[in-house]
């Protein structure tokens, strides 16, 4: 029969984030961790931390396969917290078996394509690594093969606005996300 519902504490869960590179799923998640006291995690921060380099130094030395099998197994360890903020890499949405372990509210950080050139123009982004007319289309390619992925695996989606702004629509959309878990 279980608690009456007034009695239920609501289940504590993550907020996922996710969206293309320079979108600004680490700022955004770093902004909403310190104003809901929630601990932060950025998946491609694990990762080097854990093999000790950069993502650009592991795409050279390894490849992009090696690389998502280290995304996969960051998903993991990250999706053990409860009631945390998880920034993920753009690529976490390409193996459907990352986002069934990273259970939670799930924000779509939605950007145009020249936004997102804009974000990255000073980047050593390992999947970026082109001349500037060429970085452009690359940019276009991704997010036509990621926008149908990050659109099926949110629970809301929030194009980009100053961090103050999403920050707060993201807290309000969680507390009503939470109500509604219980």
């Amino acid at each position: 029969m279980g608690l009456p519902k007034f009695l239920q504490i609501p289940s504590m869960t993550n907020i996922i984030l996710i969206g293309m590179m320079g979108c600004g799923k680490t700022s955004v998640g770093r902004a909403v961790s310190l104003n809901a006291s929630m601990p932060f995690f950025d998946i491609d921060s694990l990762i080097e931390a854990q093999q000790k380099m950069t993502i650009p130094h592991i795409f050279e030395q390894y490849g992009e396969s090696y690389f998502r099998v280290l995304e996969t197994e960051a998903a993991k360890s990250a999706a053990t917290c409860n009631n945390a903020v998880i920034s993920t890499g753009g690529g976490i949405v390409l193996k459907p078996e990352n986002m069934s372990i990273l259970k939670g509210f799930v924000i779509y950080l939605r950007c145009s394509v020249h936004q997102l050139f804009e974000r990255t123009a000073g980047d050593s982004r390992p999947l970026l690594n082109a001349a500037k007319k060429e970085r452009f289309k690359l940019l276009e390619e991704l997010l036509t093969v990621r926008e149908p992925l990050y659109t099926k695996y949110s629970n809301l989606i929030l194009d980009t606005a100053p961090i103050n702004e999403l920050t707060e629509m993201i807290l309000s959309e969680y507390s009503r996300y939470k109500r509604t878990q219980y």
